[in-house]
């Protein structure tokens, strides 16, 4: 018997070293790598000199990825899936919505999110003003910081040889390192952008979300302005029930983009000798009312396809175009009228596609941003396995 219990000790005593590892490297078990971000991210500033002119670019980098996943992504050659490039509404700043954009990091199967902005081009060559010149400037930075990171994008091609410098670096055009493509996401105004540059870099962007989107209806700047002006009064109604904090945090940097646009356009005048660039704070607002369909910008290439409208979003509302009898139970008829109207050329067997109208207002991918975040992720297939395993550097 004696015998038996020393066997059983001596087997036990060479597995337990073997369970004791794979205890350590269990998701969800204490001492396992936890995802982690910073509760405050630095941005960061550089100059854009493009098209005869020096604009300001800011930039947010959230890499939520554990020391772990990076050494497999090198070992790779490659990410585990595509990149997040986020682009703000009008006039935000990289730093705002950040409960949304950190939550996309930690949650991601990638952990990679990039939130560019750029001051709207106003140069010498007219084709470049405004948003068509966003999709140039607006790639290379996102080259930019991913290469300073040892990532090169997938299938990148220049839109034209007219030359663009960084902070006076030049992006290397043949970039080494870990392949990656990419997943735009855009809310509001950064919606248009979004399906702008998934049109512009087919062979980069392999998804497209949108969250609150501009883009879908045919009207003019003035009728733009009315109804967001509209909305803001609705939002700050909506603040006095519990979100006080997150309304005054948008509006506030909503406020400091317009302020600081406007102030640099002037600068840029004066310095320029040309007073036509003052008018760029303009010519934002009018590519904020570009209407988008496939006619326009072409999305067949994309593998998946998220458009998350709010429920009460009175400036973004999809119902003014898309009759619907129950927003809170969309049925496959109204579903199947909007990817006909807006995304004709895109085949839903071959792409993933989905439409979805979510509780909230046009701030609802801040006040509701798990919500918004994971509808997102899931439905680009991009959720990771990390949900409630992450903790956030105080």
């Amino acid at each position: 018997m004696q015998g038996r219990e020393d066997e059983g000790k001596s087997v036990l005593m060479k597995i337990l070293p073997c369970l004791l590892i794979g205890m350590l490297f269990t998701p969800g078990v204490p001492g396992a790598a936890q995802r982690s971000i910073p509760a405050k991210p630095p941005t960061f500033t550089m100059k854009i000199h493009f098209n005869g002119e020096v604009l300001r670019g800011s930039y947010l980098f959230i890499d939520a990825r554990t020391q772990e996943e990076k050494l497999a992504d090198r070992a790779r050659r490659k990410l585990s899936s595509e990149v997040i490039v986020f682009f703000h509404g009008h006039a935000q700043r990289p730093g705002d919505a950040y409960g949304f954009t950190s939550r996309l990091a930690l949650l991601s199967r990638s952990g990679i999110v990039i939130v560019p902005v750029s001051d709207t081009p106003y140069g010498d060559d007219p084709s470049w003003h405004g948003d068509t010149g966003k999709e140039f400037i607006l790639m290379e930075m996102v080259r930019y910081v991913l290469e300073g990171e040892g990532i090169c994008i997938e299938g990148y091609r220049a839109l034209s040889d007219l030359p663009l410098r960084l902070d006076k670096v030049q992006p290397r055009k043949k970039p080494q390192g870990v392949g990656a493509k990419i997943a735009v996401l855009g809310w509001s105004h950064g919606a248009i952008l979004a399906r702008r540059f998934a049109h512009a870099y087919p062979a980069s962007v392999s998804s497209l979300a949108q969250v609150c989107p501009a883009g879908y209806e045919r009207w003019d700047s003035e009728i733009l302005v009315k109804r967001f002006s509209n909305e803001c009064l609705s939002i700050s109604k909506f603040s006095l029930n519990g979100h006080l904090r997150k309304t005054l945090q948008s509006g506030w940097g909503f406020t400091r983009g317009i302020v600081g646009d406007f102030i640099r356009s002037i600068a840029s005048a004066v310095v320029y000798s040309h007073p036509e660039k003052a008018k760029r704070v303009w010519k934002d607002i009018d590519d904020c009312s570009l209407f988008t369909d496939s006619t326009v910008f072409s999305a067949r290439h994309l593998r998946a396809i998220v458009v998350i409208f709010a429920r009460q979003d009175s400036c973004m509302d999809i119902a003014r175009n898309i009759p619907l009898k129950d927003p809170n139970q969309i049925s496959g008829e109204e579903t199947k009228l909007f990817w006909e109207t807006y995304y004709h050329d895109v085949s839903q067997e071959e792409s993933r596609c989905v439409f979805r109208i979510l509780p909230g207002n046009h701030l609802a991918p801040i006040v509701s941003s798990d919500l918004y975040a994971s509808t997102v992720l899931e439905g680009l297939s991009l959720m990771g396995i990390h949900e409630g395993h992450e903790e956030v550097i105080e």
